[in-house]
Parts: C-alpha cells; sequence; structure tokens
C-alpha cells in the first residue's frame, strides 16, 4: 500500500488596518496593522502556540507580517508575494459609497472572477496565481515520504482565504464566507484517488462544542 498523505491547513487573517476599520478597499497598499488591536488575537495565540507547524508561509505586506510577529511562532517563515491581497488599483483606498455608481464596480461585483479591476488585477490573474501557490505546497506534501501528515500555517488576506476555502469547500461561496481580522480557520485534507479532498473545516481557536 502506498503512504496515506493527511494535511491541516491553517488560515489566518491579518489583524486589523486603519483603512479595513474605514471599509476602504485594502490589496497591494502596504498599510500597517494597529498595534492595539492586536489584543484580540490573544486566544487565537494561545491556541496556535500549542501547535507544531511543518511549514508557515506569509504575504511579503506588513500587515501579515506583524500579525504574524505578533503571534510569535517558533516555525521558520517563508515569504511568498502570490499570498498577496487582489490588487484593486484604481479602487484602492476607496469605499463602496464611492464606487457603487461606476460600471466597471458594478460588473466586478456581479462577476469579479470574469471582470478586470481597472489599472489592478484581473479575477482570472489573481485565481491563477493563488492556485499556483497551492498546487506546490500540494506537491510538496506529497513528496514528503517522512510524514504522512503535516500541519501548514498560511498568515494572508480575506479575498485569498474567502477564493481558496470557496474552491475546495462546496458548500461556502466566496461572497458568503465570512472571514473576521485575526480569523483562523483550520482545513482538514486527505489524499484519496488522485487528489486532495477537504474532509473537515473549523474555526480556530477551536468551539468547545467541536468533535
Amino acid at each position: 500500500m502506498g503512504t496515506c498523505h493527511y494535511m491541516d491547513l491553517f488560515f489566518v487573517r491579518h489583524g486589523v488596518t486603519d483603512w479595513n476599520k474605514e471599509k476602504r478597499y485594502l490589496g497591494h497598499t502596504d498599510r500597517e496593522v494597529i498595534n492595539s488591536e492586536l489584543t484580540e488575537l490573544t486566544d487565537l495565540k494561545e491556541e496556535l502556540k500549542r501547535m507544531h507547524f511543518d511549514h508557515v508561509f506569509t504575504s511579503d505586506l506588513r500587515r501579515c507580517q506583524e500579525t504574524l510577529s505578533y503571534l510569535n511562532l517558533s516555525s521558520h517563515t517563508s515569504i511568498d508575494t502570490r499570498l498577496r491581497e487582489m490588487n484593486f488599483g484604481d479602487w484602492e483606498g476607496k469605499t463602496y459609497e464611492e464606487l457603487k455608481h461606476d460600471p466597471a464596480y458594478r460588473k466586478w461585483i456581479d462577476n469579479w472572477e470574469h471582470s478586470d479591476v481597472p489599472n489592478g488585477e484581473s479575477g482570472e490573474d489573481f485565481k491563477a496565481r493563488i492556485n499556483a501557490f497551492f498546487d506546490e505546497l500540494f506537491q510538496r506534501i506529497l513528496e514528503n515520504t517522512l510524514h504522512s501528515k503535516q500541519q501548514v500555517l498560511v498568515m494572508t488576506h480575506g479575498g485569498v482565504i474567502r477564493y481558496f476555502v470557496s474552491k475546495m469547500v462546496s458548500s461556502h461561496t466566496f461572497w458568503n464566507l465570512i472571514v473576521k481580522h485575526g480569523q483562523g480557520i483550520r482545513l482538514s485534507f486527505v489524499w484519496q484517488k488522485g487528489e486532495w479532498v477537504c474532509s473537515s473545516l473549523s474555526e480556530v481557536p477551536f468551539r468547545e462544542k467541536e468533535k
């Protein structure tokens, strides 16, 4: 029999920034976290402190790296620009109220996956770079013959998490998945019949009722 492969993939969304507070679109603009808000992550920090991660990856943007620094994990960290949020181009720093009458914005809201952001990133380009990162990660897990189960943490942005979870878990869509700042989500995967299958999804810190 071949080796069975399992992976627990932990997503963490970065802490809150001033633009997040003001509900402004924040993609590649490099805003810092509000330090006083990081205390909201105390329970998550304590939960993650009890775990060992085989790999930790983060977006290169400050809000992710500052959040990861606060969590103070002992594992080695790799920085990957593919884990950035979508580039919102001309919409960076703007609010829904400022954009709601823009035809290009309305088109994007209705079908973001197949629409372009003016001077920004198309949905197809965004998905392609996220897929490329996770394809490489999953292949790396398969090629590791020493450990059949690994735990991986990815510190990234809301759009990245919403896209990947909606891709792998059919019960969630991009727009209906709510990921709060500083929230952790665990996806458990098993390699079955030539593909990775998500066997469970849970919030971190874990709920008392979780089995």
